[in-house]
Order: C-alpha cells, then structure tokens, then sequence
C-alpha cells in the first residue's frame, strides 16, 4: 500500500469510527491542527466546555492540519471544526495548492486574540529584527497548512524580504517547524505565544518573538499577502514565560469552530448554547482564551458564513446587529 494510499485509508477510518460513536453516544467530534498546536488547545477546550454544558459527549481529534481534514468538513463526513480565520479565508476562497473553495463550511462561535504570532528565534540568536532574517535558515513549506507560507510571506515582507530571501528548511506542519528551532536545524520558524511546542522548547533553551513594525503601510501589505482580517497586537513589556523577551507587536486574527452547513439545527443550537453558558469558565482556563467573551461571538468580518442555528442564538441574545447581518448577507453571497 502507498503512503498516500495508507494516509487516505487512516484519515476515512478515523472518520468511521467517529461516526460509529457519534451516533452510538451522541458524540460530537472536533477536528482540529495536531497536538502540540494551539488549535489542538483551543479545540480541546471547547470539548469540555460542551460537555459539561449540554447533553452532547465533545471530543477531539488531531490531524496533521486543516489540508487533512477540511475535504471531509466540506463534504460533511466531519461536522465541526477548529479552524483559524486566516485558514478560513484561505479554504473558503479556494487559495489552497488544490484551489479547490470550501463553500459549505459555516461559523459557530468566533473569538479574537487566541493567536498571536510571529517569528520566534533562539534568545542568544543575533536576529534582532525581521530584516535579519534575509540568509538564514526559516522553516518553510508545511504541507499540512496551506495558508502557512502566506502568512510567512506576510510577516517577512514587514521586515522588506520575500521567500527569495531565506534559506528554506522544508517542514511537516508548524509544530515540527518550531521543534526544528529547538534542534537547531533553523534559525527561526513561525509560532504562536503560549503554543504548547513553543513552551516546550522555550524551557529547555529559551527563545523570544520578533517584533513586527506596525507602519500602517507595512501592516496593509502584510493585509494584502495574507488576508483582509489580519492585525497587529502590542505586548507593552517582557513576558518571559511567553517568550516575549521586550515590548513586542505580533500577528493576530479570529480563531473560530466552525461546522458543516448541513450540521442539524438542534445540534448546532446545543453546541452554541453551552459554549455560551460555558464561556466563563473557558476564559478562566487559560489566558489564551480571554477573547472568547460572549460579545466577541459574532465578528463583524467573518470569512465565512454563519450557521443558522448560530444566527438565531445570537439574534435571541441581541448580538446580531445590523453589520453582523449585512456581513453575514455578504460572505453567505459568496458561498453560492
């Protein structure tokens, strides 16, 4: 059997069992990035948040990246997911090596600063600023996300670089690009504050952000390479813990769960319903989630549409306003 082969036998065994025990156990399955990722996280938060809050069992199940599992979200053989507005973007809008739009997925809940990103780099690493990166080693490729090596793009044109500028190191998904830092194989990859895999590789040898210029110019560029909903956020002073090792500006968009158009309304519903009821004690679990307040539930730039089930709940909770709705009428306008 090829490796290809096997890989497409794994990923539909997996969908098969999951469905065995959804519809055994009112199980409710959450793709998300690989663990070791900050999607992994934010998915497996979520999890326990819907279960302790509805009558539905939430659990999660990494795959090597969006590209492994966004095929059967859209087809609807998976029906929920965790995914990243930028990765949204990119999947809806058929930006992918496949260029294939996913036009059936739809938003659940949206919440903003989950990720923060940026180029990390050794502490003793001599790369000050992002134009110091032109001629070094840098984490490319990432064959499980496919909006990676945009979001690259981005972050290395703030410094004045392109990929043409680098030398690339080919790597599997993010996770292994920030371990590759660690090994010492690369002088910098792409990562995000409080990724499990950046903590990790932080305690052993530490390592630290580099900082992004926020000139307007600069900032609707890096919109231009990447995607309409990127942003730029200040931390004010050292973070040691989080790598953040001075004042520093990162990379940040929405983190959303998404889900299938056809997901069943009274399975959606129950899915927002306890993600609200739960939201305090989601916020309380980490600090990576303190954008996941109620009123940060619906974006007024979402990159794609929103589950009816989601429309209504919000509607009941007085969050669907006018420009959420003409938002919405928007994208939802694309997705035909």
């Amino acid at each position: 059997m090829t490796r290809f082969r096997f890989r497409a036998f794994a990923v539909s065994a997996l969908i098969l069992a999951a469905f065995t025990c959804e519809a055994a156990a009112q199980t409710m399955v959450i793709a998300t990035d690989r663990q070791g990722s900050l999607m992994n996280r934010v998915g497996t938060a979520m999890a326990k948040t819907i279960t302790d809050n509805s009558k539905l069992r939430a659990v999660v199940r990494p795959f090597a990246g969006p590209d492994a599992f966004m095929a059967a979200l859209d087809s609807g053989e998976l029906k929920v997911a965790v995914l990243t507005a930028s990765s949204t973007y990119t999947e809806f809008n058929g930006l992918t090596k496949l260029k294939k739009p996913r036009k059936n997925i739809r938003i659940l809940r949206a919440g903003p600063n989950v990720l923060r990103l940026g180029f990390i780099v050794h502490a003793d690493s001599d790369i000050k600023q992002i134009s110091q990166i032109k001629g070094r080693k840098l984490t490319s490729d990432f064959g499980g996300h496919a909006v990676l090596p945009r979001s690259i793009a981005a972050g290395l044109s703030n410094g004045g670089l392109t990929w043409d500028d680098v030398v690339k190191v080919p790597v599997t998904g993010v996770v292994d690009g920030v371990k590759t830092v660690g090994a010492g194989r690369a002088e910098s990859s792409w990562g995000a504050v409080g990724m499990p895999a950046v903590r990790e590789i932080h305690a052993q040898k530490p390592v630290r952000f580099l900082s992004f210029d926020d000139d307007p110019a600069k900032v609707a560029k890096m919109r231009e390479i990447m995607f309409p909903g990127l942003k730029l956020v200040r931390f004010p002073k050292p973070i040691p813990p989080l790598a953040i090792a001075q004042p520093t500006n990162v990379i940040t968009y929405d983190t959303y769960l998404l889900a299938h158009k056809d997901l069943d309304a009274g399975i959606a519903g129950q899915i927002v319903e306890a993600l609200w009821k739960g939201t305090d004690a989601l916020i309380k679990s980490s600090p990576i989630f303190g954008g996941f307040k109620r009123e940060n539930s619906v974006t007024a730039l979402p990159m794609a549409p929103y589950h009816p089930a989601a429309v209504a709940f919000y509607k009941g909770k007085g969050l669907w306003t006018d420009e959420a709705m003409k938002a919405n009428e928007k994208i939802s306008a694309m997705a035909k």
